[in-house]
């Protein structure tokens, strides 16, 4: 008889599901990810739960491994909510956290009820008709359990998803509103319909992972004071772990999936988005990363090039209203491709900056996501912002911050951060290239400098 000692983990991106196995040692022995787009036409207005479990069910299919599993935890992008009736029916295209539906009161600290109360003045019949709203990875949970549960590291964490008093100012019934569970804690049972459909053995547990950001902290081991997480995908968030919170208006204090101690973090919402958008625009979509930033790399650093600008009405790296500066009629695709990602590295250090500013000085940067596998922007990332890189042995830090809730809760470990300070492993490290730090370090200056002619910050929340 085959031991069952495998946890199955799914991570639910905004445009791709990534899932494996993950051992007890944690060791991701098999992968898959699906890309929506290869599934559906992808619209972010128009986004149908569904996909996730047909997602779901190829990587369980391509992995494998079912008479070996022990357990099940999914993680998943958000604020996103799923409205649901009675008979577990989606009532509505998905809430997802990039779509602008959203009506936030002054003074709440709810990511969540903006989004319902849009819903509630939008679609009232619609409302009145929904029995829950989950998140993306609480809607996956559901499917497979038929237990409805909200994810919070924390009862200090609660007020950031909804609170008793947030609900009632923004006149939403908490009655529609699953309970609080914590992570690592046991969600449910997969059952028989969903055990059938997916490929799973019924009856196992799925347990409870929930925010991607927070998986991506105890899976790559951002779980001490002073270690800083660089989670980059379809957006990026630079998060710093801190013995206490910080007060910023450019920064964003979180309580951290450690009890007691904070997450301080900058976003930048499209850094992601953006190489993806000049990848389109200069007809290299078929390239491989590797391939462009080589061309990049080429490029001396003397070299004119165009000034980019992602936008010039928002501080939080919203790829909107952007705008190039000093274009000439010689500059080429890679440079236009240069100043595409030096703009996206200088984000990067700006967040930085503004951590050391409010006494988070950064020393190390522990990469994660999709951006993480690039030897080439890694390199690139050490040399703009002057810090240590050091690249986790799984890179998709969600998935092993999953594994690790299940872990915990199946008894391999007492404690997250135990867990997470055993099974995360660093197999490469990058630092600054001095000369080039420095030739960087005037580049980003001038990029400043053009920014404060025209009344911009960046790098800020």
């Amino acid at each position: 008889m085959k031991t069952r000692n495998l946890t199955l983990v799914a991570d639910i991106g905004t445009s791709a599901m990534k899932g494996g196995l993950v051992t007890p040692s944690g060791e991701l022995v098999a992968v898959h990810r699906v890309v929506y787009r290869d599934k559906c036409q992808y619209d972010e207005q128009t986004w149908n739960a569904a996909v996730w479990i047909e997602a779901l069910r190829e990587i369980v299919a391509s992995v494998g491994g079912w008479q070996s599993l022990s357990a099940v935890a999914i993680s998943g992008h958000g604020p996103t909510l799923v409205p649901i009736d009675e008979h577990g029916k989606c009532l509505f295209y998905t809430l997802m956290w990039l779509d602008g539906r959203s009506l936030r009161r002054e003074g709440s600290n709810s990511f969540f009820l903006p989004k319902v109360a849009w819903f509630r003045q939008n679609h009232p019949e619609l409302y009145a008709r929904t029995r829950t709203f989950l998140s993306c990875p609480e809607y996956v949970n559901w499917y497979l359990t038929g237990q409805a549960a909200t994810i919070t590291p924390s009862a200090e964490f609660e007020p950031f998803i909804w609170s008793t008093e947030d609900c009632q100012a923004y006149g939403v019934e908490q009655a529609k509103l699953p309970p609080f569970i914590r992570m690592s804690e046991t969600v449910g049972f997969v059952r028989a319909e969903a055990a059938r459909f997916l490929g799973l053995p019924e009856g196992i547990p799925v347990v409870a992972s929930g925010s991607d950001f927070l998986a991506a902290l105890l899976g790559s081991g951002t779980v001490k004071p002073g270690r800083t997480c660089d989670r980059a995908g379809t957006s990026e968030g630079i998060n710093f772990c801190s013995e206490r919170p910080r007060g910023t208006p450019h920064l964003r204090t979180l309580p951290h999936v450690i009890p007691g101690l904070y997450n301080v973090s900058g976003i930048l919402s499209s850094s992601g988005r953006l190489f993806e958008w000049m990848r389109h625009i200069t007809g290299q979509s078929q390239r491989s990363y590797h391939e462009i930033l080589q061309e990049i790399e080429n490029i001396p650093l003397e070299r004119s090039k165009p000034i980019f600008i992602p936008s010039l009405d928002r501080e939080n790296f919203e790829f909107a209203r952007g705008g190039l500066l000093e274009l000439h009629p010689t500059h080429s695709r890679e440079d236009l491709g240069r100043s595409v990602v030096e703009a996206i590295g200088f984000g990067v250090r700006g967040v930085l900056d503004n951590l050391a500013a409010s006494g988070c000085e950064v020393t190390e940067l522990r990469v994660t996501g999709g951006q993480a596998r690039n030897v080439l922007w890694n390199q690139l990332k050490a040399d703009i912002t002057g810090v240590e890189v050091q690249v986790p042995e799984i890179e998709d830090a969600e998935l092993l911050g999953s594994a690790i809730c299940a872990l915990v809760n199946q008894g391999y470990y007492s404690q997250l951060t135990e867990a997470a300070e055993d099974l995360v492993r660093i197999r490469a490290v990058y630092s600054p290239r001095r000369e080039r730090w420095e030739r960087y370090t005037e580049l980003y200056r001038e990029a400043q400098d053009y920014e404060q002619r025209f009344g911009l910050s960046r790098g800020n929340l």
